[in-house]
């Protein structure tokens, strides 16, 4: 009796972390939404009163204030709002580009895999982050051409695991039927191969996200992404970081919600990873 109740742990726990990444990330979401419209505080308004020193939580200020005298919440949920949707749209286009290279290369083979794989391996050689520096520091980027960088940098890892799946969907039945019949290349790769790659793409886009989160939060931590007085959770760490002893209520919660959401995002793909898998 005890032995198939122990055999369905496994199965039990990764649903549960798919429940939890899921629900983690709902809540954060709705906290970074919501959140700026209930507080009474605009991002950057300042209290005259609470200038030249970081003040401690209290009743009127529930995570203190930075020393330009602005409410850390407001501008810790506002930020949120930003570094989220400057994630999620890298990740998003990211994703598209990778599931376009690898249905190509997977598909077809041959010398357009060669070209497109060894191109692919020539953007995963290069350092990311170094290069987004150099980028950024000569074009200060706005969210659109941020967005593009990150996208840049974080593709050819949906690339690789989307043509993986891809390879092994060519060589089945279906598709040789398909092909038997006349239906032309395009048709059967938006048809009948990207609908059975739905996995190897859910998990390349999770794995997106957290890459393009971390990735914008470390460049605005580095005063190379969207620049103050408009925060978001990479630049609160900056501003936070000469406070960080004396005032760690400012550093605190933004590093906390960018461990949490990655996290989350990270609990999410995996489930979504062994699900497709079949165990």
């Amino acid at each position: 009796m005890a032995e198939p109740r122990a055999s369905l742990h496994p199965r039990r726990r990764r649903i549960d972390g798919v429940t939890a990444g899921l629900t983690l990330l709902a809540i954060i979401a709705f906290a970074v939404v919501a959140g700026p419209w209930l507080s009474p505080y605009g991002y950057d308004e300042q209290a005259l009163a609470l200038l030249g020193q970081p003040r401690p939580p209290s009743l009127s200020h529930w995570l203190g204030t930075d020393e330009l005298g602005r409410d850390v919440l407001t501008r810790l949920l506002y930020g949120g709002r930003i570094s989220l949707a400057v994630g999620l749209a890298g990740a998003a286009v990211a994703t598209g580009a990778g599931t376009l290279i690898g249905a190509l290369a997977g598909y077809f083979g041959g010398w357009i895999d060669q070209l497109l794989m060894r191109f692919t391996d020539v953007m995963l050689s290069i350092p990311a982050l170094p290069l987004v520096l150099v980028i950024a520091g000569l074009i200060r980027p706005a969210p659109t051409l941020l967005v593009l960088l990150i996208a840049t940098l974080i593709w050819p890892g949906a690339a690789r695991l989307v043509r993986s799946h891809v390879r092994s969907i060519r060589k089945l039945d279906y598709v040789a039927a398909a092909q038997t019949l006349g239906a032309g290349s395009a048709r059967i790769i938006a048809r009948h191969v990207l609908p059975n790659a739905v996995p190897a793409i859910a998990v390349s886009a999770t794995i997106a996200v957290g890459g393009a989160i971390m990735l914008e939060s470390a460049l605005s931590f580095l005063g190379f992404g969207i620049q103050p007085p408009v925060p978001t959770w990479g630049n609160l760490l900056n501003e936070a970081a000469p406070w960080l002893v004396s005032a760690p209520w400012m550093s605190i919660p933004p590093g906390a919600l960018i461990l949490l959401s990655v996290v989350a995002v990270n609990l999410v793909g995996d489930g979504l990873r062994v699900r497709g898998s079949g165990l």
